[in-house]
């Protein structure tokens, strides 16, 4: 069960805006419903960034290459790992759809065979974004309207990963809604509400021949709480700070009670007009 033909299909979002969750739910849907095995870490999608693949790719060694020469080689790489697939390439982005120095797409059009956005209430994802990387919430506000916000930085040294320009949340939002190709997207408050019927237009938009039953499957295999009881169980590494939890609470409007009022003011005033558009103001 995949889309027809080589190429990739990204799953993209903010951080903390449920993109592992999705990741779990479509590595379900095409394994028939299976759940995951938490002794064993989530090999499903790996990064879009990653610097190994692209260097077995195009052959080189990209450190020996600037920052903004390394965004060309990404998409490159893509065009030239999309030819040669037969079988769909799903990756995980936590970056803005933007374009290179030299003008490229990053995630060129023409090896996009589909994209699924994940787009969470900026409130909550404040919340979810100081748990998971240990920094205060105040912080992690400031995080959310930073243009220049880029993870995997690492002065002098190379890391696993390339940079990845995240830019502001509202920023990040509305340069997947521009994507080519248009994006599916998915509200996380619509998956908690509705993740059935969620799951049902992934599988559409991707072309995967789920049944019903599959489904359903996938929906009882990727509930919160078996989630939460598997990390519980095995543990769950994906990027979190150490004694933290991966899986911590999974609501939608927790902010509610995490958040002050001056805290939801500055978000609502960095990112009103996105939020309205997205349906949370």
């Amino acid at each position: 069960m995949r889309l027809r033909g080589g190429g990739f299909c990204w799953i993209a979002s903010y951080p903390k805006s449920g993109n592992t969750w999705m990741r779990l739910a479509l590595a379900g849907l095409l394994a028939g419903g299976a759940r995951h095995d938490f002794a064993r870490p989530l090999a499903f999608a790996p990064f879009a960034a990653d610097r190994a693949e692209v260097e077995r790719a195009l052959d080189l060694e990209s450190s020996d290459f600037t920052m903004a020469e390394c965004a060309d080689l990404r998409a490159l790489a893509a065009v030239e790992l999309a030819r040669e697939a037969e079988a769909t390439l799903y990756r995980r982005v936590h970056e803005a759809w933007e374009y290179t120095p030299s003008g490229r797409a990053l995630f060129p059009p023409e090896a996009t065979l589909a994209s699924l956005y994940m787009v969470r209430d900026p409130r909550d994802v404040a919340v979810s974004y100081a748990h998971h990387t240990g920094i205060p919430v105040d912080a992690a506000i400031l995080a959310l309207g930073d243009p220049a916000n880029t993870w995997a930085i690492r002065p002098g040294g190379i890391g696993a990963a390339f940079p990845q320009h995240l830019s502001t949340w509202s920023g990040h939002v509305e340069s997947w809604l521009a994507a080519t190709p248009t994006p599916l997207v998915l509200r996380y408050e619509d998956m908690r509400d509705d993740p059935a019927g969620c799951l049902a237009q992934v599988a559409a938009h991707l072309r995967i021949a789920a049944s019903d039953a599959v489904i359903t499957a996938t929906v009882a295999a990727t509930r919160f709480d078996v989630l939460r009881q598997g990390e519980a169980e095995r543990g769950f590494f994906n990027g979190q700070v150490a004694g933290q939890a991966f899986f911590r609470r999974g609501v939608a409007g927790a902010w509610r009670d995490e958040l002050t009022r001056d805290q939801v003011a500055r978000i609502e005033r960095d990112h009103g007009a996105v939020m309205s558009r997205m349906g949370y103001l």
